[in-house]
């Protein structure tokens, strides 16, 4: 890195703090901030915005030297490529490898203070070429790479190399900057699979914090590779070690190189999740939100730490907090938990992105941006945006925001690259429920990304863009300068790197400006944003092409032509050129250009493919809006375009194809939608949906379908569905993958030879229409390819293969030429292969397809000398009954057995009849042994009658003995026919056996029921005829069976492949218990299916010979056993046991009770379990609904007892099945009980496995003692003690000394615990200090360790090595010694302490362990001591691991096996995960009294006491004074109602009231009658004549208004109106006078009670006089 000063002279400081220390005389943040000034200035820094943030940073704040330090070198790294050298690899890949090394070198900025390199080779041994401290600079670094010659080792060890690496590399010695902290990073570059475990060195590279980075061809291992880097986001497979395909990854290996780091320790850092919150979530919300919580609950979450933000956004933004509001843990988690789903229409992803730039990311809301933390923007999106994303991301990029993508659902790949340094930033999820799988991936890369965005890499090269600038451009003209700027900014522009120009034209041409007018990409960005048009009226792009090569590649405008760098002209053009451009185009390619042609709008597709270098480079585009979309792809092109590439594309350079006179084509998409291909199916749904968008689709040009294939293949439209291309799209879009386990590619071709390319779908290929078949596969395909695809090419079909991890042998055979074979280690890399699929599509016409078609010939394929064909028709009619296709099936599955399946070997078919037939599988169907087993083993009872054999015999022949059903019948190889037979046909057998002819053998095999002359009519020889009583005999007949075969090459098996005798053939053994969910949650008829569903399994998983048990319990609220493990003993019992079961019915299901009784009940000797003699123990749980209880610790508890539980959930209940079951592979579920016979395949693979697995090899029942003595020694600082220094040492030894001393019996010692003895010494420089000689450990011996704390320093010297060698000459002759030793490093001379390790050895010690104390430096290096660990050596243990006394615990018992049993390895599984916290222990018994507690404070006055008693009477006082007079009382209660009285006299009239207020107005009365006419007037006078006027103009504009006329007279009067409708109702009127009063009632009842009145007042006092009324 070069500074410059105002003079322009060069400026190397030593190193990077020295650039800071300018001005002695200013303060720290003058210093700062006059260097920032000085280079914004000169603005010619290469590393401008990072500078610039810098400054922002240092100059508020002050800082230590090491603070700045911290700051300064987040960029430093240490970075070690470790290479494939073996032989197998060939000198050309190594080349390439090599090139491909210094590429990424080229590309960093190397330095002592920057990022340093190492390189190692590795083979069988590995050899380092240079260390991180060999070489200074970059130019010695790549001139060393450069002589890298390789090391043609034999074999390959990836693992030995690993550890080589970490051991030998990583290390002060070797120049690794350790006490800085910087970065560590391995880039593992291999071509093979290793030979040695790669496992345990990958996890100590990840518990180191090294960043691993591997790069592999297919001839590598991708899951091994997956394991080695620290991501699986990190593993980059080119399809070769060749030039180009390395130059494909190179990008994507750089943005994370100079991005991540390997620690997961988290600095600083601001994150915003900002989700998507439209309609895409609902019903999936929850899934979200419990992802966003786990997520954020394993950040270090805190004000000074880790600062989160959370926003919804659809067509605006909400903000659930900003990261000013909840900056602890336990508020953001309560935020997150609440949270509801925003809802909203439309996707406004842009928006979204410029308002979390504006609002969010600024200091105002918490963001501290401004004081250099690392900003993180976590971003779901499950939709495509419903604006534009472009200008946002580039806002967002230049931020310095760093972007991680959850991409879910329909989210565009395209449209979120814009917004990614790389695709490595975008997480894909498989689907909404299934986000939490990201988890780790996402938290790992939040932990582990730095400061400093990736810069764009793109080599030396000269980049013009030639601009249309006519006026038909004017209204695009923004978007085309957004375009150019885009590109540029994914350019590393520099004098040194990429250069850029940039030409507009029309009728005239004008340079904008030079190659060597602005050197760094913010200027040249600058330049672009202030382009103006052109204008005129057409394009003469021939003209300006003759223009750019006589004026702009010429070394005086800038051009480096002269020195070989490449010179790339991008074309961009929305109309045909004015004038001729095929000559200037020609003349510019020989003048050393590589023209681009990218056409817009009306630009002709054939004159840009004319200009391109090649036609492949050539874009069009519908409109300038869709410029976006290929800036990627233009981007790319542009990087990867180096001198090596342009060399291997120059011999490719042609004249381009004219395209067909006829535009139109009939293209079929056929797409692989199994479930290897359904997490990246939506990359093959874009893809389509692009090229769909790039043809004329009408039903007169181009038509378009869609078939989808796995098993079987699927239509989702015809040729003739669709006539527009909206409609085509629309259907593109709401595909789905349908599924399904296998890849049959052959079957998916032949369908769509057969059924897809005919006329009445729609095809028009008997008018001479050009047909195409665009194939997409995840894999190899696992049927014949062969026959089918050579029948399609036969119909004259073109076949474009697009594969990923496929066989590039088979695409060659399936596509019209090896050039249309287009391999991806992705279905993310489809994009790339737009235009290359184009140009055929566009170009080819049906002429050109049959001359390809005709000059391709296929070899048939070879055919091995064992070869054979084989068909199995086997009788199913009722006659035969479900136990009898039980035997047959059986007895079918051991001759397959003895077969040597294969493509070119044996290949078998399978066909079941009764009245009718029934092909299970044909013979092109499966290709292996296993896949043909797993097919007969699901053969079911079909049933019918009558039995018709002609009709199967005759449908055999037609259709399972030729050609296309995969018979080799035409290339000579012998066919058999093997017929079971149970009865007598009803149709004539005779005819249709001839139909058979002579060419195929058929062996007949028949029950007692058959008819022997009618089967010997069949096989027409009496010797290939063979019956049993009972088809449960067949095996008797086996021998016969096979040699019945003859010479036809059935080989038992191939050579060196041992093959049991078929008497005794693989048994399974297990104890399966069944528990069935008995509640509503299946009604009965669905309890009925689910029985169904277990019949099936217990069918299928019990062969003939097996030991197979089967318990089954229902449930409820509460278990009933149906039957024990032991009750039955054959599989017909077994199953009409579980056919008798009966609906329990209830209305709650408690698992948790079911799985305990269980384990109670069932899993018991008593009841029938093996579990003691080792048999697999297997629960199976069904149920439909959740349990009342939980059932998770039940489950793991009857998981400890060493039963796995499998579980199926039917109906959405996911998290309880994952509860039940053991892991996640014994989980199943499923919508409904229908779909449960669907399940049973899954089920039954996975039943096998459990069934199979490999347990610990068992051990002979001698008995041995094993004494074991243990030295337990530490040693510690000189300045400081031990016991003090090192927190939790003390209680630690403890755990351990009581943990060893408890150890389990080992496999030989039988019921005999081995017995350990312990002695605690430790040195110091005095002497050696003893707590105890060997002795059995008890808890009070701890107090005599704490006796040794008054004596330190305790050191490590060859001394302390020496006093344990002859502490062991004083114990047991016999025992097995170990040392484990505490450390916090050596105290003496390493090499005397090695010697003494090795002395230890010899003198008998079975181990050295070292434990290293907090703070210990070196500690790897000090591992070299150590001796006798095993497999485990290569992992240090430290005081401060969680589980360190079982660690030691296991590592004494490993060691016991070796030495006490001779066992050297021990057959043991991973430490489960730590057990929850236990229950709370019971009250102790209460402590001592203590201690007299000092007098306390004065109390303050107490409460008021209670009354005392009364005293005795007093005497009479005297009388008081009169008081005063009391208040006024309460008023009394209202009383009760009086009767009526009689009415009064009326009253005298009172006075006349005031008049009252005017009342409303009325309304209008009607219109009187017209009066009488009135006198004539009198005239009036005549006015003064007035001025003339002025002459008027002619005009035809309208004059203003003129002023408003007088009143004219009043009309007559009209008509009267229409009656209007009755008015409303008037007001009440007043209340009239009482009237006479009536004749008296009768008297009433008793009326309720009425309320009480209120209290009147007090009345005057008198008698009260009593007055009587009577009636």
């Amino acid at each position: 890195m070069e500074l410059e000063n105002t003079a322009g002279k060069p400026w190397r400081p030593r190193n990077r703090i020295s650039k800071f220390v300018l001005c002695a005389a200013q303060s720290p943040a003058q210093k700062v901030l006059t260097w920032c000034l000085d280079k914004i200035k000169m603005r010619k820094h290469r590393h401008l915005p990072l500078v610039a943030i810098f400054c922002l940073f240092f100059s508020g704040f002050s800082f230590t030297r090491a603070q700045q330090q911290a700051v300064i070198e987040v960029n430093k790294r240490d970075i070690v490529f470790l290479v494939d050298g073996s032989s197998a690899l060939g000198p050309a890949n190594f080349q390439a490898i090599r090139d491909f090394i210094a590429k990424v070198i080229q590309r960093l900025d190397i330095g002592q203070d920057l990022i340093q390199v190492a390189v190692a080779q590795y083979a069988d041994t590995v050899r380092p070429e240079f260390y991180f401290n060999t070489h200074p600079n970059k130019r010695e670094v790549m001139a060393a790479v450069r002589r890298m010659k390789p090391l043609d080792g034999a074999a390959l060890y990836t693992g030995s190399a690993l550890e080589f690496v970490r051991n030998n590399m990583f290390t002060s010695e070797a120049g690794y900057r350790a006490a800085e902290g910087v970065p560590r990073l391995l880039v593992l570059i291999t071509g093979g699979k290793s030979l040695d475990d790669v496992s345990q060195p990958a996890q100590e590279l990840k518990r180191s914090s090294i960043m691993a980075f591997a790069v592999g061809n297919k001839a590598a291992d991708q899951a091994e590779l997956e394991e080695i880097a620290f991501d699986p986001s990190l593993v980059f497979i080119p399809t070769e070690f060749r030039a180009s395909p390395l130059q494909g990854v190179l990008s994507s290996l750089l943005a994370p190189l100079r991005t991540l780091s390997g620690t997961t320790e988290e600095s600083k850092r601001d994150i915003l999740f900002l989700f998507d919150g439209s309609g895409n979530l609902l019903g999936q919300f929850s899934a979200v939100r419990d992802f966003l919580y786990k997520v954020i609950d394993e950040l270090d979450v805190k004000p000074d730490g880790t600062r989160i933000a959370v926003a919804q956004y659809s067509d605006n933004v909400r903000i659930e907090s900003s990261f000013a509001e909840h900056q602890t843990k336990p508020e953001i988690l309560n935020l997150v938990k609440r949270m509801k789903l925003k809802t909203g229409k439309a996707l406004n992803l842009g928006y979204a992105l410029d308002f979390a730039q504006r609002y969010i990311f600024v200091k105002s809301n918490g963001s501290r941006i401004e004081d250099g933390v690392l900003q993180i923007l976590v971003l779901l999106v499950a939709g495509r945006s419903s604006d534009s994303v472009d200008r946002p991301a580039l806002n967002l990029k230049q931020s310095g925001v760093v972007p991680f993508i959850l991409q879910a659902k329909n989210a565009d790949p395209g449209e979120l690259e814009l917004i990614v340094p790389s695709p490595a930033f975008i997480l894909a999820a498989e689907s909404l429920p299934k986000i939490g799988d990201l988890q780790p991936h996402i938290v790992n890369l939040l932990k582990s990304v730095q400061n400093g965005a990736p810069t764009p890499v793109s080599g030396e090269k000269d980049v013009v863009f030639l601009i249309d600038g006519s006026e038909g451009v004017r209204s695009g003209f923004p978007l085309l300068k957004e375009f150019v700027q885009r590109v540029v900014e994914s350019l590393d522009v520099g004098p040194d790197r990429v250069r850029v120009a940039v030409v507009q034209y029309s009728d005239r041409t004008r340079p904008e400006f030079y190659l060597n007018s602005y050197m760094d990409q913010q200027s040249v960005v600058n330049a672009v944003r202030q382009l103006t048009l052109l204008g005129g009226p057409i394009p003469n792009t021939g003209a300006a092409l003759d223009f750019v090569l006589r004026d702009i590649l010429t070394e005086s405008a800038g051009s480096r032509i002269a020195e070989g760098i490449p010179q790339l002209l991008i074309v961009l053009t929305a109309d045909r050129s004015g004038d001729d451009v095929r000559g200037p185009s020609v003349v510019l390619k020989r003048g050393g250009a590589v023209p681009i042609g990218i056409g817009i709008g009306n630009a002709d597709i054939t004159e840009m493919q004319t200009i391109s270098f090649i036609p492949d480079f050539a874009v069009a585009i519908p409109t300038f809006r869709q410029l976006g979309t290929v800036q990627q792809v233009i981007s790319e092109r542009v990087t990867r375009l180096d001198r090596e590439e342009l060399r291997r594309l120059q011999a490719s350079v042609v004249p381009p194809t004219s395209p067909g006179v006829s535009g139109k084509r009939d293209v079929v998409f056929l797409i692989d939608g199994s479930q290897t291909a359904g997490p990246e199916f939506q990359y093959i749904r874009t893809l389509i949906e692009r090229l769909v968008d790039s043809l004329d689709v009408g039903f007169d040009t181009s038509r378009v379908a869609v078939i989808q294939f796995s098993e079987d293949p699927r239509v989702e439209f015809l040729l003739n569905a669709h006539s527009s291309k909206d409609e085509v799209q629309n259907a593109v879009r709401r595909l789905r993958p349908k599924g399904g386990r296998r890849i049959n590619i052959g079957g998916a071709l032949e369908y769509v030879s057969k059924n897809i390319f005919k006329r009445p779908l729609g095809s028009r290929i008997e008018e001479g229409v050009p047909q195409f078949l665009i194939l997409i596969s995840s894999g190899k395909s696992d049927d014949e390819v062969d026959d089918s695809a050579a029948e399609l090419k036969q119909f004259g079909v073109a076949p474009l293969t697009i594969a990923r991890n496929a066989d590039p042998e088979e695409l060659v055979k399936i596509s019209l030429s090896p050039e249309y074979v287009f391999s991806v280690s992705t279905f993310r890399e489809l994009p790339s292969l737009e235009q290359k699929l184009l140009t055929p599509i566009t170009t080819l016409t049906a002429e050109q397809i049959q001359q390809l078609l005709a000059s391709t010939s296929y070899p048939p394929p070879a055919v091995e000398s064992d070869a054979a064909d084989i068909v199995f028709l086997i009788d199913s009619s009722d006659g035969v009954k479900p136990d009898g296709i039980a035997h047959i099936r059986d007895f079918v599955i051991r001759i397959v057995r003895r077969l040597n399946i294969g493509p070119n070997k044996v290949r078998v078919g399978v066909v079941q009849f009764s009245n009718d037939v029934f092909p299970e599988f044909y013979l092109k169907t499966y290709r292996s042994q296993a896949s043909v087993l797993d097919a007969i083993r699901r053969l079911r009872f079909k049933g019918g009658s009558p039995l018709n054999t002609g009709k199967a015999l005759e449908f055999v022949a037609r259709n399972f003995f030729v050609k296309s059903a995969g018979s080799r019948i035409e290339d000579g190889v012998p066919q058999h026919l093997v017929l079971f037979l149970g009865g007598k046909s009803q149709d004539d057998v005779s005819r249709y056996s001839q139909v058979m002819g002579s060419g195929i053998v058929r062996l007949g095999v028949g029950d007692r029921n058959i008819d022997r002359t009618e089967l010997q009519t069949i096989t027409n020889d009496p010797r290939l005829v063979f019956t049993v009583r009972e088809f449960r005999e067949l095996p008797n007949i086996e021998e016969r069976v096979m040699n019945s075969f003859g010479p036809s090459g059935v080989t038992p098996a191939p050579p060196g492949v041992d093959i049991l005798p078929p008497s005794r053939p693989e048994k399974k053994k297990a104890d399966i218990v069944f528990l069935l969910d008995g509640s509503i949650n299946f009604r009965r008829d669905s309890f009925q299916e689910v029985l169904r569903f277990v019949s099936e399994i217990v069918d299928t998983v019990y062969e003939g010979g097996d030991s197979i048990q089967v318990g089954l319990v229902q449930y409820n609220s509460d278990p009933t056993d149906e039957f024990f493990l032991k009750d039955f003993s054959t599989k017909q019992q077994i199953i009409d046991a579980i056919n008798k079961v009966v609906y329990k019915g209830g209305r709650h299901a408690n698992t948790k009770v079911g799985l305990e009784h269980l384990r109670l009940n069932q899993f018991v000797p008593e009841a029938g379990s093996r579990l003691e003699q080792r048999v697999p123990q297997i629960a199976f749980v069904i149920t439909g609904g959740k349990s009342v209880e939980d059932a998770q610790e039940a489950s793991l508890a009857l998981t400890q007892r060493g039963v796995k539980v499998f579980a199926v959930g039917v109906r959405n209940i996911d998290e309880e099945v994952g509860k039940i079951a053991s892991n996640s592979a014994t989980a199943f579920r499923v919508g409904n009980v229908q779909e449960l016979s669907e399940l049973s395949e899954q089920v039954l693979e996975t039943l096998h496995d459990a069934m199979h697995e490999t347990l610990c090899p068992g051990v002979t029942d001698i008995s041995k003692a094993c004494n074991l003595e243990v030295i337990l020694g530490f040693d510690g600082s000189r300045d400081q003690n031990i016991f003090v220094a090192q927190k939790g040492f003390e209680s630690k030894v403890d755990t351990i000394l009581n943990r060893i001393s408890q150890m389990q019996r080992i496999s030989c010692s039988g019921t005999q615990m081995p017995t350990v003895r312990v002695s605690v010494v430790a040195t110091t420089p005095a002497g050696p200090v003893e707590a105890f000689d060997f002795a059995e450990y008890q808890p009070e011996m701890f107090e005599k360790i704490l006796g040794m704390r008054t004596q330190h320093p305790y050191v490590l010297t060859a001394d302390t090595l020496k006093l344990y060698q002859n502490k062991f000459r004083q114990g047991s002759p016999g025992s097995v010694k170990v040392v484990i030793h505490f450390t916090d490093g050596a105290d003496g001379d390493l090499a005397d302490l090695q010697r003494a390790s090795e002395a230890l050895r010899q003198e008998g010690v079975q181990a050295l362990i070292l434990v290293g104390l907090e703070r210990v430096p070196n500690l790897e290096q000090l591992m070299q001591l150590e001796f006798g660990r095993g497999f485990t050596y290569n992992r240090p243990l430290r005081l401060n691991l969680l589980d360190l006394d079982y660690e030691l615990a296991e590592q004494l018992d490993n060691i016991a096996e070796k030495a006490c049993c001779g066992v050297p390895c021990k057959c043991s599984g991973q430490r489960g995960d730590r057990g929850p916290i236990g229950s709370i222990g019971p009250k102790g018994i209460p402590g001592e009294d203590g201690y007299r507690g000092y007098p306390g404070d004065e109390g303050g006055p107490g409460e008021r006491g209670p009354p005392g008693m009364n005293g005795t009477q007093g005497f009479q006082g005297c009388p008081g004074q009169r008081g005063i007079k009391g208040s006024r009382g309460f008023p009394g209660e209202k009383g009760e109602l009086g009767e009526i009285g009689l009415d009064g006299l009326d009253g005298e009239d009172g006075d006349k009231g005031l008049p009252g207020t005017s009342g409303d107005k009325g309304s209008p009365g009607r219109r009187g009658d017209k009066g009488p006419k009135g006198d004539k007037g009198e005239r009036g006078d005549v006015g003064i004549r007035g001025d003339p006027g002025d002459t008027g103009r002619d005009s035809q504009q309208r004059g203003p208004k003129g002023e408003s006329g007088d009143l004219g007279p009043m009309g007559l009067p009209g008509r009267d109106g229409v009656s209007g409708s009755p008015g409303e109702p008037g007001k009440s009127g007043g209340f009239g006078r009482r009237g006479p009063a009536g004749l008296k009632g009768n008297k009433g009842g008793p009326g309720q009670q009425g309320s009480v009145g209120e209290q009147g007042t007090r009345g005057a006092q008198a008698h009260l006089v009593p007055l009587v009324l009577q009636a």
